[in-house]
């Protein structure tokens, strides 16, 4: 079954009945009782729905998920950064598979003890750098800036970072989205936001379940109340946020609220411990590299 963003296209122009058993065409997004009508009647195995993830409603996942019906949408290129073994190919063109938002009861307990693993591993090196950086951002004054966060569900927690602004940088301006060249930033600050120094003290928040290393970037709630009215945001909380994600290798701070948006959907609708590890991997070489996105 294809469901097609613009009007369906001839069989011939995209080569998918010749490898595939098509039952149904339906425009995009389709009625949901239409849609639920014909799954219920012709019990297809896929659906393909020619559009990227943007154009998917999660209604459609849910009302597929009833029927036990696997759910692809065409790749972009930038869903390249998931690896190929994520892909499946019919017609010449490469589909990804959706999983319904969130992770099993197991499967999230290997990404927790996954987590817990690594940050232990890592602290004969990550504590001696926190020491050193912490007594220089201290020269200006207080070396750590706790702020509150949204995470998992909505729930609220208090996130630690090493300072990287002036002393009451929000005094005159309010809550605000960081910039690439942020004027309030230190000298020593831009530093440690390129290379992501400044993050490493959530590794406690990691230690202390409020946070993951991969996952959706946790924003504050003064900035959420105002992207409420951005289809599907509330969905990037249905697993805990993350140090590093998809969002945070390609976007970077100069990225809008909807691009950043697209990637925290595409990990929550692909999320695998593959993928986790792969996504670590990336950022390790942009720490050693600098992250050219700021």
């Amino acid at each position: 079954m294809i469901l097609d963003e613009t009007a369906p296209v001839a069989p011939a122009e995209n080569g998918l009945d010749e490898e595939l058993d098509v039952v149904a065409r339906l425009p995009l997004p389709p009625d949901p009782h239409a849609l639920a009508s014909v799954l219920a009647y012709w019990r297809p195995k896929l659906i393909l729905v020619n559009a990227s993830l943007d154009a998917v409603d999660y209604w459609l996942l849910r009302v597929c998920r009833h029927h036990r019906v696997q759910v692809l949408v065409r790749a972009r290129p930038a869903y390249g950064l998931l690896g190929s073994t994520h892909f499946r190919r019919f017609g010449g063109t490469p589909w990804l598979p959706l999983r319904w938002p969130g992770q099993r009861r197991g499967a999230a307990f290997c990404k927790r003890l996954l987590d817990i693993v690594l940050v232990i591993v890592s602290a004969p090196v990550v504590v001696p750098l926190m020491l050193i950086v912490g007594l220089l951002v201290s020269l200006d004054g207080p070396p750590l800036y706790v702020q509150e966060r949204v995470g998992r569900g909505g729930r609220r927690f208090r996130l630690v970072k090493f300072r990287t602004m002036r002393v009451r940088a929000e005094l005159a301006t309010g809550p605000v989205l960081a910039t690439p060249e942020d004027p309030r930033m230190t000298r020593l600050g831009r530093v440690l936001r390129r290379y992501r120094i400044d993050e490493l003290p959530q590794l406690w928040n990691v230690l202390c379940g409020q946070m993951s290393l991969v996952g959706p970037r946790p924003e504050r709630p003064e900035l959420i109340r105002q992207f409420r009215g951005v289809p599907h945001y509330d969905l990037r909380h249905l697993v805990r946020p993350g140090l590093t994600g998809i969002a945070q290798l390609t976007g970077g701070y100069g990225a809008s609220v909807e691009e950043k948006l697209r990637c925290d959907l595409l990990y929550v609708s692909c999320w695998s411990l593959g993928l986790d590890l792969r996504l670590l991997a990336l950022t390790v070489r942009d720490l050693f590299r600098g992250f050219p996105r700021g």
